[in-house]
């Protein structure tokens, strides 16, 4: 139950402090959306840029959409290898054997020279995600609004 409370208290309650005005159930189903397309952009740093960048541009609650983005983080850290990996063959290049921990070296020196350090293999890993974020998007869409249509 501890577990169960520490979730509610830490994700499900501040949830409540968005104002309802407004917001139809197909505008908090798309900010969703757009925090979980953008949360697991395949590259550190850059997931808070690009949502706070869709959430302007399609006009949606910034508050939603960034704290969906944030609990998203753990699924960018596990999707960004496999990611890169898929990357690696849909352009038919040599298998990747890269780990998290070789990600996280290549950052220690500084978010610039982990760029730099692992460029091609974001690419890769961007050039993935830009293939599968329209189908997740949809399917995200399609299932919130689904909840939050009953809901209301």
């Amino acid at each position: 139950m501890k577990i169960v409370d520490s979730i509610k208290n830490k994700v499900l309650i501040p949830f409540r402090l968005v104002p309802a005005e407004g917001l139809t159930p197909e505008k908090i189903a798309f900010s969703i959306t757009i925090g979980v397309i953008s949360g697991i952009f395949p590259v550190f740093g850059a997931t808070t840029i690009l949502s706070l960048l869709l959430t302007l541009l399609f006009r949606q609650n910034l508050f939603v959409v960034q704290s969906v983005q944030w609990i998203m983080a753990l699924f960018q850290v596990l999707l960004i290898v496999p990611f890169m990996q898929f990357g690696s063959f849909l352009l038919n290049r040599q298998s990747l054997h890269i780990s998290i921990e070789q990600i996280k070296l290549a950052f220690q020196p500084g978010i610039v020279s982990g760029l730099k350090a692992l460029g091609v293999l974001h690419l890769y890993g961007i050039l993935s995600w830009s293939i599968i974020v329209l189908p997740i998007g949809i399917v995200s869409y399609m299932v919130f609004l689904a909840i939050f249509k009953e809901k209301s």
